[in-house]
């Protein structure tokens, strides 16, 4: 089991790096479109707040799909040591 467990880990942390520039670069514009689509609801006559909601959900999703990311590396750490995992 703990070789399938490494088979998993090892590719999955070397790919962290490009999944945590991804997510945050997704969840960032997500989150800057939604306050933008609220500011221009608030000011204009357009309506956008079931948008800027759906923008908002998707940008933390984003961040709790990162965080599960982390969770599962942490899971199937083949090492048995205390695993760092630095943001």
């Amino acid at each position: 089991m703990r070789i399938v467990a490494a088979l998993v880990f090892y590719p999955m942390l070397w790919l962290r790096g490009l999944v945590l520039f991804l997510g945050r670069l997704l969840s960032g514009f997500a989150s800057i479109a939604a306050l933008v689509m609220l500011l221009v609801s608030v000011f204009t006559r357009h309506r956008f707040w079931l948008l800027a909601c759906m923008f908002a959900l998707g940008g933390f999703l984003s961040f709790l799909l990162l965080q599960l990311y982390d969770s599962i590396l942490f899971r199937l750490n083949p090492t048995g040591r205390t695993l760092i995992l630095y943001q």
